[in-house]
């Protein structure tokens, strides 16, 4: 069966089962209304929602479903600043990837909508200045949004842009152009080598009263030398939001506070965690999945022939969240906060698991 879905050859690639799931887990049509090619590598694209948008959270990602041919594929894609009526994206095109920014950037022409989920805000940016702004090729989408916010309420911040080369980095020329060299700063590897990030942020915050936040999101090494650069340096607060690039998602949030220490903005309650035991998931329908030792309640639900969502498999996108009807679960995720895992009303189903013998689930 193939199901049609406002003309669009996009939804129309996914058979009935799989479009039924997806919509009935909170995926809708948005119009596709303009499609660009940012640089030969990045594709921007703007979504038209029926719904108002104004007001989004800076930093906030939507959630795309590619239909590829194993299945459909959930992509996390952070919203670029724009007009508050539309939610604009770029996708960076990676050859050596899952296939969703390939799907995208081949067939995008002839869609006429996307099916997509969100928005949904996970980086948590605050709004408060001296802010400096460390972005890595791609990641600079959501750091976008976060300037318009910043410079629009006349915040002392700053912006250092890392790219490999020219050709990947979509919004150079026009952030330099509004903001001038004073706010950003630009730096190609493939001429100037690696940059010290660590020493261009404390050298920034010298001499600024209060302390200074430091979000940056981006390749994963360079997130981390930030982390580990400044951890000695109290008055440097660094929010990292996870980029990954082999995933195509960016959802997973860290933070170090106090005096150098790294901590996950939603970590898992403490002592949550258990030895794998096997237990029995319920179905929405009464059907039981008996979910082994060692093997997640997504692995289970897939031998069992039911479909389900996922994206990361590491419980760090929120693809996989699945409302708890009954029991409780032994949360291990890192997108819900504490007081959400104590609330015991979803889990990520990629790597949480049962408190107990059985847990029923809407599924």
């Amino acid at each position: 069966m193939t199901a049609i879905l406002n003309g669009s050859p996009a939804l129309g690639e996914f058979d009935g089962v799989s479009l039924d799931m997806l919509i009935r887990q909170g995926f809708r049509p948005v119009p596709v209304s303009g499609v660009e090619a940012l640089t030969p590598e990045v594709l921007g694209i703007e979504l038209t929602p029926a719904e108002a948008t104004a007001g989004l959270v800076p930093g906030s990602h939507i959630e795309v479903a590619v239909p590829l041919p194993e299945g459909p594929a959930i992509r996390h894609y952070s919203l670029v600043a724009g007009p508050a009526e539309t939610l604009r994206i770029a996708v960076l095109r990676e050859d050596r990837g899952r296939g969703g920014s390939a799907w995208l950037h081949e067939h995008l022409a002839s869609c006429t909508s996307l099916l997509i989920r969100g928005p949904r805000d996970t980086f948590g940016y605050r709004g408060v200045g001296p802010v400096f702004f460390v972005a890595g090729g791609i990641g600079i989408t959501p750091v976008t949004a976060m300037i318009a916010a910043a410079a629009s309420a006349g915040d002392d911040w700053h912006l250092l842009y890392i790219g490999r080369r020219q050709e990947s980095m979509a919004f150079a020329e026009v952030l330099l152009a509004e903001h001038g060299p004073e706010r950003v700063s630009v730096h190609i590897t493939e001429a100037a080598g690696r940059p010290d990030a660590a020493a261009a942020v404390r050298e920034w915050a010298a001499g600024r009263g209060g302390e200074t936040t430091v979000y940056v999101c981006g390749p994963v090494p360079l997130m981390r030398s930030l982390e580990t650069g400044l951890a000695d340096d109290p008055a440097i607060a660094v929010i990292s939001e996870d980029f990954d690039d082999a995933a195509d998602t960016s959802a997973n949030v860290r933070e170090r506070t106090g005096r150098g220490t790294v901590a996950s903005a939603s970590a898992p309650i403490a002592g949550a965690q258990g030895e794998d035991e096997a237990f029995v998931v319920e179905l929405g329908d009464g059907s039981e999945v008996d979910v082994p030792a060692g093997c997640s309640i997504i692995e289970a639900l897939g031998r069992a022939g039911v479909r389900t969502l996922s994206s990361c498999q590491k419980g760090t996108c929120g693809t996989c969240e699945t409302v708890i009807l009954d029991g409780q679960a032994d949360h291990r995720d890192s997108v819900l906060s504490a007081e959400e895992h104590a609330a015991q009303e979803t889990m990520m189903i990629c790597v949480s698991r049962a408190c107990g013998t059985r847990i029923a689930l809407d599924l």
